[in-house]
């Protein structure tokens, strides 16, 4: 196309050159030869238009592969992100609909311990996700055909997207949102505010089981979310360190790993959810044999244990013994977990948090054990306040 055009160029010239020279041609023969000439230059130079209008389309098209592809691979990954943590919170907000008073948190029980686990899952599953779209990232810029100092620039936008924006999202609407929205609607309103009017023992189990739901819930979404964070982070160290030394065979080495990484983090969590489901079937079991041991240790109880002579402050000794002990512990634990959240990295807070969170397990179990209805009205009344009080330290010492 280009060559036509040029050739009418120097024809129109030749055709002007000849009549200059004193050609015999007559003059309405060559302005007809001219127009006709301009109406094919014309014509030539609209095509040649549409020409480079296809090739600035292509340009963009290739353009997919550098800053264009990156620019919709962010967009991709931070619409997963919204359209995952949206979809968690439209089904809280119909959960919250439905479990409006402590009657139909009874009746919703298992709904509610099962949204915990949607929760978990649906964390687990975006987190790899975020470890995906690391490696999308990576094989985009490396199979670019820029300088490895521009690849080297490039590996900015997966840290800014993935591990940046993409990593505060999942922290801040589901670890400190959703997570947070149900506490305080569930465990600190709907149960809290029934206390004086639900049977004791009853509301007990709901609202220990509700707090033991989203402390561990919690507690495994944070794991998740940091575990994918540092991974994440130190792919892109390692994906950089290779880039400044100009040594792509270790960096798509480095990308192969951290893909057999992410399988094998897939298949751990499927798993641990096999072991799960055969878990609780077995804790259930456990569970009920426990309960009739116990109801025949009741049985056989000597029914004058709680001797007023016996009594201090209208209490058994052992009883408030115990009850003093599990809160002094609990005061050491929330000291030890504030400064874990102050510094996660500290080895030596790190040792002592995991010492205390195995004790108190077995504190929290021996705590459980008085509560089997055979307290009195001094001792309901003080182990209430003791939960209480052990409840409001742990959730100002985890930031609440």
């Amino acid at each position: 196309m280009m060559k036509k055009f040029y050739a009418l160029l120097i024809a129109a010239t030749m055709m002007v050159s000849v009549t200059a020279c004193g050609s015999k041609t007559p003059a309405k023969e060559v302005q007809s030869d001219l127009e006709q000439m301009e109406a094919e230059v014309e014509a030539v130079v609209e095509e040649a238009k549409e020409v480079s209008e296809e090739l600035q389309e292509l340009e963009e098209g290739l353009d997919a592969t550098g800053e264009g592809g990156l620019a919709a691979l962010e967009e991709k990954v931070l619409k997963d992100v919204e359209g995952t943590i949206s979809a968690l919170t439209e089904e809280y907000d119909s959960l919250g609909t439905e479990v409006d008073s402590y009657e139909k948190y009874l009746d919703n029980v298992e709904t509610v311990e099962g949204f915990y686990a949607k929760i978990l899952s649906e964390t687990q599953s975006l987190c790899i996700r975020m470890r995906e779209y690391s490696v999308e990232y990576a094989n985009t810029i490396l199979a670019s055909d820029k300088e490895n100092d521009e690849k080297y620039s490039d590996l900015e936008e997966l840290y800014d997207c993935v591990y940046d924006e993409a990593g505060e999202e999942i922290y801040d609407e589901i670890y400190d949102g959703i997570l947070d929205d149900i506490y305080d609607d569930f465990y600190n309103g709907i149960l809290d505010d029934a206390y004086e009017d639900a049977e004791y023992s009853e509301w007990s189990d709901a609202r220990s089981n509700e707090y033991e739901w989203w402390s561990d819930a919690r507690s495994d979404v944070y794991d998740e979310w940091s575990d994918f964070r540092s991974e994440v982070y130190d792919f892109w160290s390692d994906l950089r360190g290779e880039m400044w030394d100009d040594d792509m065979e270790k960096a798509m080495e480095i990308v192969e790993d951290f893909k057999e990484g992410i399988e094998k983090r897939k298949g751990d969590i499927a798993e641990d959810s096999r072991d799960g489901v055969d878990g609780d079937v077995e804790e259930q079991a456990g569970a009920d044999e426990a309960a009739k041991e116990e109801s025949k240790a009741d049985e056989q109880a000597d029914s004058d244990e709680n001797s007023d002579a016996d009594l201090v402050d209208g209490m058994r000794p052992e009883f408030k013994e115990a009850m003093d002990s599990y809160e002094e512990f609990y005061e050491e634990y929330c000291e030890v977990l504030k400064q874990y959240m102050e510094d996660p990295t500290d080895v030596t807070v790190l040792t002592q948090y995991s010492d205390l969170m195995q004790q108190s397990i077995e504190m929290a179990e021996k705590f459980e054990e008085w509560d089997n209805g055979e307290l009195n009205t001094e001792e309901l009344k003080y182990y209430v306040e003791v939960n209480g009080r052990v409840t409001q330290m742990l959730v100002e010492a985890s930031g609440q």
